[in-house]
């Protein structure tokens, strides 16, 4: 696992919300992706923009093939309404063949 990002504070909201996406992620990896597989690899990097927005990327390498799902899972649904329904930040899902990509986005101030 890789982590890189400058030191950046968060409201509670959404340290909450980044948390339980982070959750999510690393769940599925372990289940399902890159953190499944002996040379699995996760990095989790993050930054503000100019706009005063947290962009934090997720990227799977290493693991099992992948495939985009047939529907929305649980936790899926759940980062999609947290992120985006309360804090109307953005979350996309890129269900690469060496590994899901996702990216956060949200308005910190």
């Amino acid at each position: 696992m890789r982590i890189d990002g400058p030191t950046i504070m968060l409201e509670p909201h959404a340290a909450q919300a980044i948390a339980i996406s982070l959750h999510e992620l690393a769940t599925n990896a372990a289940k399902y992706g890159a953190l499944s597989a002996a040379a699995g690899h996760v990095e989790v990097a993050w930054s503000r923009t100019a706009e005063g927005r947290l962009s934090l990327r997720w990227i799977e390498s290493g693991g099992p093939p992948v495939t985009p799902p047939m529907h929305r899972g649980f936790g899926t649904r759940i980062m999609e309404n947290i992120i985006g329904g309360q804090l109307g930040g953005e979350v996309r899902f890129d269900w690469r063949d060496e590994g899901l990509a996702c990216e956060i986005a949200l308005l910190i101030a």
